[in-house]
């Protein structure tokens, strides 16, 4: 009894600094941003506690409730408008042959490419005078032309479609796993049966393929409902509050108008907001899941 014990607080022992370093640097700031969202505070004075204002006042901003618009418009474009076309797209890859390989790089390549240098390129192809209306110029449908990211009706759209282009790739991996998965001899008894190739894959192949859809799905979901880098680079939310994101709400607060409190209460709520998604998310996708 006494050695177990001994044993139990050698072990303790050994992992008590990381435990330490991690209660520090992430549990203690997490804990203390829920005080800190019920305060006005500029990250340098004394904390003064307002209650829920914070969370009040979030929700009567004209630019927040936009920007929670725009989160929500990220996350249905990534699931389906990416989720869709990455199964599309392995689909046709899965019987490429040995073009498989060279072709899932290409798709792949775009996931690689940082956000910076992918928001450099596209900004030039967006300019008055990129690649996209010269494009339109050289068909004749030059006045279909505009400042892509300097209208309002047009910023939404060309944010999704490099969204869409940048996350494309990681699916389609996720997906051509999954199909390699699955066995043979289930598609080799639906040919005998007759099945025609709607039936094949929504009977065979779409059910097999739910763990890779609930992977691609929360992994989408939680990077699109968090999108910051991809506004923040090519429109920094404009023009005027056309292409805001909450998490592009919470860095203007925070560190430039050094309003700390009132950037952690949309913190939280972002996160709250985070969780909740997924949770309900992973709840209906693992449902449909089924086992061989």
């Amino acid at each position: 009894m006494k050695s177990g014990f001994r044993h139990a607080w050698v072990e303790l022992s050994f992992a008590a600094p990381a435990l330490i370093l991690f209660l520090i640097i992430v549990v203690w700031p997490f804990v203390s941003s829920f005080y800190y969202s019920l305060t006005q505070w500029d990250g340098f004075s004394k904390p003064v506690f307002i209650g829920f204002d914070n969370f009040v006042n979030l929700f009567k901003e004209p630019g927040f409730l936009i920007a929670l618009r725009n989160t929500l418009l990220f996350a249905l474009a990534g699931l389906l408008l990416s989720n869709t076309l990455s199964l599309a797209l392995a689909l046709a890859l899965n019987k490429a042959g040995r073009a498989q390989t060279v072709l899932r790089t290409i798709f792949y390549l775009p996931g690689v490419v940082s956000f910076v240098t992918m928001s450099i390129v596209w900004t030039m192809i967006y300019h008055n005078d990129g690649a996209l209306n010269q494009l339109l110029r050289s068909i004749g449908l030059g006045s279909a032309g505009r400042e892509w990211l300097g209208t309002y009706d047009s910023v939404m759209p060309a944010l999704i479609v490099i969204m869409v282009w940048g996350g494309v790739g990681f699916g389609v991996i996720v997906f051509l796993a999954g199909l390699g998965s699955i066995p043979s001899e289930l598609y080799e008894a639906a040919n005998l049966d007759g099945a025609g190739p709607w039936s094949v894959f929504r009977r065979i192949t779409f059910p097999l393929l739910m763990p890779s859809i609930t992977v691609v799905t929360f992994l989408g979901l939680t990077t699109t409902l968090r999108m910051f880098d991809l506004p923040f680079i090519m429109t920094n939310g404009g023009p005027g509050d056309a292409s805001n994101t909450i998490s592009l709400i919470i860095y203007k607060h925070a560190f430039s108008y050094s309003n700390y409190g009132y950037a952690t209460a949309g913190g939280i709520i972002l996160f709250l907001f985070v969780c909740v998604v997924s949770m309900l998310q992973l709840r209906l996708t693992r449902s449909k899941e089924v086992q061989i």
